[in-house]
């Protein structure tokens, strides 16, 4: 089955409000498994690597390596399996980000 993984960014601690990419540790196309370090972030407290809760393919990075954005941002794009150009830029167009819990 076919599915588009947003990566966000991540929310650590519970004050943290933003966070900035520090780097972007893969590349599109890349295939990222779970666990593996895909971006180091930023914070007012501390600076973390980012590692995929999911494996796919990279196929967006939407936010350059020094961008400041709110937690649950969308910052990137992963697939896994057969998913278009036009399937992804649909997406993105209708992305709301997840509720901060």
């Amino acid at each position: 089955m076919s599915k588009i993984i947003p990566i966000l960014m991540p929310k650590w601690g519970l004050t943290m409000e933003e966070g900035t990419i520090g780097a972007w540790l893969v590349n599109i196309g890349d295939q990222v498994t779970v666990g593996m370090p895909i971006a180091e972030i930023d914070t007012d407290k501390i600076t973390n690597t980012y590692e995929a809760g999911d494996a796919g393919v990279v196929r967006r990075i939407l936010q350059p390596a020094g961008a400041t954005l709110p937690i649950r941002a969308l910052i990137g794009i992963m697939t896994e399996g057969e998913v278009s150009e036009a399937q992804i830029d649909e997406y993105i167009r209708n992305f709301t980000p997840p509720a901060v819990d």
